[in-house]
């Protein structure tokens, strides 16, 4: 900065001191305070309190600059506890984060390579035996595949895709406060899931529904528009998210997975394995908000209609409420279905992956796919459970 000299001049007239603090302009704090350490018309400003003055101004600028950093398409935006350099988290281009173990509150699923391995005796499922055309059997207590046809196989996951989905919001949400915040459904949202056929609930354009909610809506009606909502919500945008997504399957050592959407929706590059999928489960069923979504069978969804209106959705679960309450006792001898998540699409055929526990507790998990109808899935994990899973 360059030093200002001056002659000894005649001390204006306070008038004249206060027309040019006006007219001029400061090149630093520095000649801000000096310019304050002057007296007019019974007006005194220490230094101290001129420097309190500034720090003030500064600070409202910052806030002014860093608050459109805050609300990210009116919704909330997250900062994490961990320095932005740490090698730890990966970052997307708009806020979401694939966490680890104990960032977050509902981040507490396991760490590393997870994929289920292959058992030493593992059994070949007959084709006259199921009609799913790929299936797999895995134990989760011991990490293994028990049972399989083609379990390593690419195939279209369809909706067993939210299982996916429903993990990557449950890690990156950033407080448990998080639950409750209302998501507003957006007309571009609500008109793409409309094109695309989504399944759902009925949600419309202005609809509020808290996060919470809309985790039950993805999982118990496999709503799209829940999916996509809740994408952007995390991450900004429905590609960051979808990054994340593929982050996550590749920490999580899956070898036959790549995710193009939330949702599930039929893309060229959407793919896994059965394999692939019952690892994903066996994950979410160790995740406490996970579990607790997956294993419910009915919810009230509170919401806000555009115009203002507090109502609510009744969800129940599409499997196993309207399949497993109508056909028992069609479930398993030795083990109890308590989660599941079906999938259809044109490519896909009908899918299913579900979670079954023992009475000490002892988990299964069965994925079928390319199967004719639910009716064939149900009938498969039957077959599948009875005759491979031994607790």
């Amino acid at each position: 900065m360059k030093e200002h000299t001056t002659a000894a001049p005649v001390t204006p007239t306070p008038e004249v001191q206060t027309e040019r603090a006006v007219e001029r302009k400061y090149s630093s704090p520095r000649e801000v305070l000096d310019s304050w350490q002057t007296t007019g018309r019974g007006f005194t400003l220490s230094r101290a309190h001129a420097l309190c003055v500034c720090i003030l101004i500064f600070a409202t600028l910052f806030l002014a600059l860093a608050t459109p950093l805050v609300l990210v398409g009116g919704r909330e935006a997250f900062f994490t506890t961990t320095p932005w350099w740490s090698s730890s988290l990966s970052h997307s281009g708009n806020g979401g984060v694939a966490s680890q173990k104990g960032d977050r509150p509902f981040a507490d699923g396991a760490t590393g390579n997870v994929l289920l391995t292959w058992s030493d005796d593992v059994t070949v499922i007959q084709t006259d035996t199921v009609t799913a055309k790929r299936a797999a059997l895995a134990d989760t207590k011991t990490g293994e595949i028990i049972a399989s046809r083609k379990a390593d196989e690419r195939m279209y996951p369809a909706s067993m895709t939210k299982v996916m989905t429903l993990i990557v919001v449950a890690e990156n949400l950033p407080r448990e406060e998080s639950l409750k915040t209302e998501i507003t459904v957006s007309r571009e949202v609500y008109e793409a899931m409309k094109k695309e056929g989504s399944s759902g609930i009925g949600m419309e354009v202005g609809e509020k529904m808290t996060v919470e909610s809309m985790l039950y809506a993805l999982m118990l009606r496999s709503d799209g528009i829940a999916a996509t909502e809740l994408a952007r919500y995390i991450a900004g945008s429905e590609e960051d998210f979808v990054e994340l997504m593929n982050q996550k399957a590749h920490k999580m050592g899956l070898q036959n997975t790549h995710f193009e959407n939330p949702t599930g929706l039929y893309h060229k590059d959407h793919y896994s394995s059965c394999r692939d999928v019952a690892t994903i489960m066996a994950y979410a069923m160790e995740m406490s908000l996970c579990r607790r979504v997956l294993m419910t069978q009915s919810y009230v969804a509170p919401f806000t209609t555009a115009e203002g209106e507090s109502k609510n959705y009744f969800l129940y679960h599409n499997l196993i409420v309207t399949q497993f309450d109508k056909t028992k006792p069609n479930q398993p001898t030795e083990v109890t279905v308590v989660a599941g998540k079906t999938g259809f699409t044109d490519e896909s055929k009908y899918c299913l992956v579900t979670y079954a526990e023992s009475a000490d507790g002892h988990g299964f998990v069965a994925v079928t796919a390319e199967s004719d109808s639910y009716a064939s899935c149900i009938k498969d994990y039957l077959t599948i459970y009875n005759t491979y899973a031994k607790p």
